[in-house]
């Protein structure tokens, strides 16, 4: 029995990471999803800016775990005597890149997972400001961009400003944008700037 006792926590540990894992890849995505589909999740300034001292305190042991992950498979292919150069800059390459990569995400999902499944859930119309980060950038996925300041990443990033909205805007700029949501965040959908002129209906939708 105290040997069955002592076993379970080994037993156990796997199947959490593997749980997290899958929670972790089916909210990224969703995140990526609304991004392809042109409503992006934006998680509003005053949540990230609350939020952010949590998320950097899980995405940098993350990252350490990743580093001592990738640091061990190092150590492990170097002592290998059939060590090729193919596999020796592959894993020095996962060192150098794995762990920010893993970092990074972590952080987006901490500052978006409460936020965007509340918006999601019980989410209603929704109208919240942001700051212009830059205009620059264009693919054939997401043309006409503009990114929001401050964002963390799958986020922020919306495609297909329409050109008439997107030449008045300049970095550091406020912008309201309002979908679905709630204080916290919400699927970008429309796109207001300060206009002169009268606004020609649906001129600011996004894609």
């Amino acid at each position: 029995m105290g040997e069955t006792v002592a076993k379970s926590p080994s037993r156990l540990l796997p199947r959490v990471l593997l749980f997290c894992v899958f929670g972790f890849a089916i909210h990224l995505w969703v995140l990526l999803g609304a991004l392809i589909f042109g409503h992006p999740f934006v998680p509003s300034q005053a949540y990230v800016n609350g939020h952010d001292m949590i998320a950097k305190s899980v995405a940098i042991p993350v990252g350490c775990l990743m580093l001592f992950f990738c640091c061990r498979k190092f150590a492990k292919d170097f002592q290998s005597p059939n060590l090729s150069t193919k596999t020796f800059l592959v894993s020095g390459f996962g060192i150098l890149v794995v762990p920010l990569i893993f970092g990074v995400f972590a952080r987006a999902i901490v500052l978006t997972a409460y936020p965007l499944w509340l918006a999601a859930v019980a989410g209603g119309d929704t109208q919240l400001e942001f700051s212009v980060g830059d205009i620059a950038g264009s693919s054939m996925r997401c043309p006409h961009i503009v990114n929001l300041a401050d964002m963390p990443i799958m986020t922020g990033t919306l495609c297909d400003v329409p050109e008439a909205v997107r030449k008045t805007l300049y970095p550091g700029m406020r912008v309201l944008l309002t979908g679905r949501g709630t204080a916290n965040g919400l699927f970008a959908a429309r796109i207001y700037v300060a206009s002169n002129g009268p606004e020609l209906p649906g001129e600011r939708w996004l894609r």
